[in-house]
This record gives structure tokens, sequence and C-alpha cells, in this order.
């Protein structure tokens, strides 16, 4: 059954390749457009624009444990190879919209800051090609 109400932050993660990021504390998912200017000696001293280019990009941030079911390993390989990797944005639960689409790992921050605490790192995808969104089945 579809999450109703307002969303409880905890549900929403990013799943590579189907496997959530493990011990994830933070997700994100930015979708812009560029505009084009269409601006000309016409437009009375106003810009004009029309639709360009249209992108997102995904984030997320975790513990960093290195026997994570999908961690900072998985994420280097993929970012090491150059490998493209399906990257979803969902609470996974029946009924719920999601966000998917194809990306590139772009960044990979590994943080040991202070004493006696945690671990951590953050990872960033950048899209390529279109971004879907459909519910959850």
């Amino acid at each position: 059954m579809a999450t109703t109400g307002i969303l409880n932050t905890t549900l929403l993660r990013v799943y590579v390749g189907g496997t959530a990021v493990a011990h994830a504390t933070d997700a994100s998912i930015s979708i812009s457009q560029s505009p084009r200017d269409t601006t000309t000696k016409d437009s009375a001293g106003w810009r004009d624009l029309l639709e360009g280019l249209r992108q997102f990009s995904i984030s997320t941030s975790a513990l960093y444990a290195m026997d994570a079911a999908y961690g900072v390993d998985d994420l280097y390989t993929a970012l090491s190879g150059r490998s493209e990797v399906t990257v979803k944005f969902s609470t996974e639960v029946s009924g719920d919209e999601y966000f998917e689409g194809t990306c590139y790992v772009t960044s990979l921050e590994i943080s040991s800051s202070g004493a006696e605490d945690n671990a951590s790192y953050s990872a960033s995808f950048e899209g390529t090609g279109a971004l879907t969104k459909a519910d959850v089945s």
C-alpha cells in the first residue's frame, strides 16, 4: 500500500543495481533543465527562453563499513572502471513513486574526522540519458 501523508525520510534510499547503499544516512536527487536563450531584437528588451537540456544527479551519504552489502568498494569499482550503473531513488513501498536512471559515479569521498567517531563516506552520481519515474510494484 502506498505511503500516505508526509513522507518519513527513513524510507527514501539510494539503490545501485537494485541493492540499497548500506548504512545510508542521507539521500537526495536533483532534477533540472537548462533553458535555451531565444532572445532576439524582437524581444523588446525582455529575455525569451525555450526548453533545453534536462539533467539529474543523485547523491548519498553513509557510515563506512568495510563489510557492507553495497558500499565503498562497490562504488569505487564502478568509478575506477568508468562503469554505468542503474541508480534508483525510492522508498520501495508498493504503490509509491520512484525515480531511476543510468548514471556514472562522479565522486566518492571517505571521511574520518575526530576521534572515537564514525567513519563515513559520500557518493555522487550524474545521470546519462533519461530519468524515468514509475510506481513501485
